[in-house]
């Protein structure tokens, strides 16, 4: 058999295993990697507003593992060989592959400045328990009274659902809610008219927005901006471009801080074995495209069936452009210069989530 290691247990890995038995059939003894649970991401506005628990988002992976035949190795790879076919894990113990798949997400965070231990508290945008520890932490403190400043840092979609979420929150009234983006825009690459509309959507909610204030630090009781400005708070949410997990760059093959570069076949390109997916690929000729995860994990199957049985290989394709936000209650979507929004969005998104909730609660009994 023919070790095949995943290494990170993300989404598309996650949707890799309900092929684990074609993998197995074609001489694939399979292992997954990876340190706790995995968490569903996709819903960062429902998360902030507090209706949801980690009952519902955490998702055991011994018990999914054992469920489709895959070894699960609670550990964290923190090196590779890519030459000699070797992982190294935090335990100290060495694992040999054959094909390797890497799906280990991003790290997002802010410099802190030197000896500075006191709030704001931060949280990374792309951490599903910590954005639920800080929903938590908030209706703890509106018991209180106190009203509480909290901060959302970088532009784009997942900034965008922050705050959205942040403003649906059952402590709402009692937190000022501050959004600095980078440049001017909100959401780059989406339509004036769309950005315009919900400008004036959170102006009514109270929500401040700073245009052109790149914070770039934390310091006791404050964040700092790249030009020397300093803005009290109590919470911060990062959702500042996230680089890919530092482990891409283990095995020295072609990469860059978005990732570890792969083909269309989600493949390196200096190497065929070796697969990378979901947010820590930077698939080449696909920069700035939502690849589906589900359709990731699809193609990762079928490639790494091809590379032992000598079959074609398949391409991931991205999706038609159309990026999707959770505005709370409602939902956005733009495809270049069209955009709509409608509560009927917002329950077909709901009905995609609905897929992965169900798989999270088939499992959750196995903690």
């Amino acid at each position: 058999m023919k070790p095949l290691v995943l290494v990170g247990g993300g989404h598309a890995h996650i949707a890799l295993l309900s092929y684990a038995e074609r993998l197995k059939a074609a001489g694939f003894e399979i292992t997954l990697i990876d340190p706790g649970s995995f968490w569903y991401g996709g819903l960062t506005t429902q998360v902030l507003a507090g209706q949801l628990t980690r009952t519902a988002l955490k998702l055991p992976l011994r018990g999914l593992c054992r469920a489709h035949g895959v070894h699960y190795r609670a550990d964290r790879a923190i090196g590779m060989d890519a030459r000699h076919r070797r992982l190294w894990l935090a335990s100290g113990e060495m694992l040999s592959f054959d094909t390797l798949s890497l799906n280990v997400g991003l790290e997002a965070g802010l410099s802190v400045a030197t000896g500075s231990h006191a709030p704001p508290a931060l949280w990374s945008a792309v951490d599903v328990s910590a954005l639920l520890q800080l929903a938590d932490a908030l209706a703890v403190e509106s018991r209180g009274g106190a009203l509480r400043r909290v901060a959302v840092v970088g532009d784009g979609a997942r900034a965008l659902e922050a705050v959205a979420g942040l403003t649906c929150n059952t402590a709402a009234s009692s937190l000022r809610i501050s959004w600095f983006v980078p440049q001017m825009r909100l959401l780059p690459g989406a339509p004036l008219a769309l950005e315009r509309r919900i400008r004036r959507q959170f102006a009514a909610r109270g929500i401040e927005i700073v245009a052109q204030t790149s914070i770039v630090e934390k310091v006791d009781g404050a964040i700092c901006s790249r030009d020397g400005r300093r803005f009290a708070a109590d919470h911060v949410v990062v959702a500042s471009p996230a680089s890919a997990a530092r482990f891409v760059h283990a095995g020295r093959l072609p990469a860059q801080a978005e990732g570890l570069y792969v083909t269309r076949r989600l493949q390196s390109p200096s190497d065929s074995r070796i697969y990378a997916a979901g947010a820590c690929a930077s698939v080449l000729g696909s920069e700035g495209r939502y690849l589906d995860s589900n359709r990731q994990a699809r193609v990762l199957a079928h490639n790494i069936e091809s590379g032992v049985r000598r079959r074609p290989f398949k391409s991931v394709s991205a999706g038609l452009g159309v990026t999707t936000v959770d505005l709370g209650g409602s939902a956005a979507a733009w495809y270049g210069r069209f955009w709509w929004q409608s509560r009927a969005l917002a329950a077909r998104q709901s009905r995609s989530h609905a897929k992965w909730l169900a798989l999270v609660e088939r499992y959750a009994p196995e903690r």
